[in-house]
């Protein structure tokens, strides 16, 4: 796949029909803000003045919301107990109407919660609220049994080991069994010391840390990092090793000797907390949807620069990915898209029209977007100017500027124009294009969208289109 904005879009599309399986150690990731004016007196420690508590789903249930935010279909299994950990945990995989979470609980067994105490954007304390020791056998055959008949849908199978317990070596071995006898491709995100638990998985996604553990090796360099791992590789029988290496980027280990080094594509790191999550979780979504090792590499590396760039355990939604990659943002003039729709129509070509602030591009826009295309030869976006999304958002709104939208918008195979308005409405525009078709959410009564009466009153027609539940860039902006 040539690396290039409109082959990455087309990759984002071709996400949405596809179904992955994730097994492992879920756990709720809390981070508690505040600030640090003094020292406690009754020890040399810093008194944090609270002022905000986060939670985020982490470790496997982490590695599913980021699937599911760029719109894959995810079945997620994994222990848990039957505490409050487990049910805010559940409440967050819950908002992912695409994530099916099939929990085993075990009773009298905490949920894992970690709690990070940040100052500004510092971490001052890490509190670990856990059991760690392996499930039972009871357990395990109840986790296998899920997983044997959960794989018969899939596409692909991420093994995402915290060490948590969740994935005894006797469990992890049947799960890859299970997997390798029907074919399916495997990804294992390792904790343990000894690689070969994870034996003929198709990809092996070690930090540095993790694979010095591995080999017992200080490794350093890039030609001892792509050598070491080669060489594991060829000894467990791994299609191949992706070493994420933080600020140096990551690289990818063929057992044959080739190499694959893509520097790192951060502009800013804020926060590395499930950084690691994400880049399972984009090239286990990029190989589900066709791409190759290298194409999905680069596009992981992409995902994992948005995530360190953000607080928290983050969740890297599409038109972020989209910006993140980069292109020029295309011609919005009205005068000009209105002579090319002139041109379509003359040609016998339909036109259609939808239009919305598409901040932050998520699932939801894409499935919007995608009936609309159906609906015509040729789809035209009417895009809010940055000054309009704030007198219908708030000022904290947009989060991309409009020519950040336009570009990711213009960047989508199916679109084939963008027209930024600067008013509250698109009637002028609308009137100005005359398109064929008015396509909006079906949250909407035909009699509400704006430009109905126009369009149909010269033959056009309006179409609703069912929404995508789970889906919001209010809920991404906030999270």
């Amino acid at each position: 796949m040539k690396f290039s904005t409109a082959n990455v879009a087309t990759l984002l599309y071709a996400m949405q029909s596809r179904k992955v399986l994730v097994i492992g150690d879920v756990m709720l990731d809390r981070f508690v803000d505040g600030t640090v004016t003094r020292i406690s007196p009754e020890a040399p420690v810093p008194i944090l003045s609270q002022s905000r508590i986060r939670q985020m789903a982490g470790g496997a249930a982490n590695v599913a919301c980021n699937l599911a935010q760029l719109g894959l279909h995810v079945h997620l299994i994994s222990v848990c107990g039957n505490d409050n950990t487990a049910a805010d945990l559940e409440t967050k995989i819950n908002a992912y109407p695409s994530i099916q979470f099939d929990p085993v609980r075990i009773k009298d067994r905490p949920t894992t919660l970690k709690t990070r105490y940040r100052a500004g954007s510092q971490q001052i304390l890490r509190v670990d609220d856990e059991i760690a020791i392996d499930i039972d056998d009871r357990v395990a055959k109840k986790v296998l049994t899920l997983a044997k008949a959960a794989l018969d849908n899939a596409n692909l199978l991420v093994i995402s080991d915290y060490g948590k317990g969740a994935l005894p070596l006797t469990l992890l071995n049947q799960i890859i069994t299970a997997a390798k006898a029907k074919g399916k491709h495997i990804i294992a995100d390792p904790k343990r010391k000894d690689a070969s638990a994870y034996a003929n998985v198709d990809l092996l996604t070690p930090n540095l840390k993790e694979l010095r553990t591995i080999t017992a090796m200080q490794l350093s360099n890039i030609d001892e990092i792509g050598k070491a791992a080669t060489a594991l590789a060829k000894t467990h029988g791994f299609g191949s090793i992706l070493t994420t290496l933080s600020a140096r980027g990551m690289i990818l280990s063929m057992p044959d000797g080739t190499q694959f080094h893509d520097p790192a594509s951060a502009q800013e790191i804020f926060d590395v907390a499930g950084a690691g999550d994400t880049v399972v979780a984009m090239v286990a979504a990029a190989l589900a949807a066709g791409a190759g090792l290298e194409g999905a590499v680069q596009l992981a590396n992409h995902a994992a620069g948005v995530a360190v760039s953000k607080s928290g355990t983050a969740i890297v939604a599409p038109g972020e990915l989209l910006a993140h990659v980069g292109s020029k943002p295309p011609i919005t003039d009205w005068p000009n898209i209105a002579t090319q729709c002139a041109i379509w129509r003359n040609a016998g070509q339909k036109v259609a029209f939808a239009n919305g602030c598409f901040d932050l591009l998520h699932p939801g826009h894409m499935h919007l977007l995608t009936e609309a295309a159906k609906t015509a030869d040729k789809l035209v976006i009417g895009l809010n100017s940055d000054a309009s999304v704030r007198r219908l958002k708030g000022n904290e709104r947009p989060k991309q500027t409009s020519e950040t939208r336009s570009a990711v918008l213009a960047a989508l195979p199916i679109v084939d124009a963008v027209a930024v308005f600067d008013q509250d409405t698109p009637l002028e525009l609308i009137t100005t294009l005359k398109p064929d078709c008015i396509v909006k959410g079906d949250e909407y009564r035909k009699q509400t969208v704006i430009g109905a009466d126009i369009v149909t009153a010269w033959g056009g027609k309006v179409v609703l289109i069912p929404t995508l539940d789970g889906h919001s860039t209010t809920n991404l902006a906030s999270s």
